[in-house]
């Protein structure tokens, strides 16, 4: 795992209570993301469906300590991404990987 990999799972992982962090992360989720998977992740907007976006809820590998680096392969490799990638830096995968964890986690 290359440096930047391992500081951005870091930032992921042991800052989930600073709410400047996850406001950046909502914040750059409602951006890029809502569109398609929906504000509460759950992929039911009319471009989530034609698209088939996944339901946060539904994703196992968003509920573990991998996540920032699930998204972040998801979103750099999945070609339904492409207008996404150049949008969203390393950086703000992992504060958005902060946020749709709590989203993930809702029930």
């Amino acid at each position: 795992m290359s440096p930047r990999a391992i500081s951005i799972f870091l930032v992921a992982v042991f800052l989930p209570g600073l709410p400047a962090f996850a406001d950046a992360g909502k914040d750059k989720y409602e951006k890029v993301c809502a569109s398609c998977h929906g504000m509460e992740g759950h992929a039911d907007t009319k471009k989530g469906k034609k698209m088939k976006a996944a339901d946060y809820r539904e994703v196992a590998e968003l509920k573990g300590p991998d996540a920032a680096e699930h998204i972040k392969k998801t979103v750099r490799e999945n070609k339904k991404h492409k207008s996404v990638t150049k949008k969203v830096s390393d950086e703000d995968l992992a504060t958005i990987a902060q946020y749709v964890q709590k989203l993930a986690a809702q029930k």
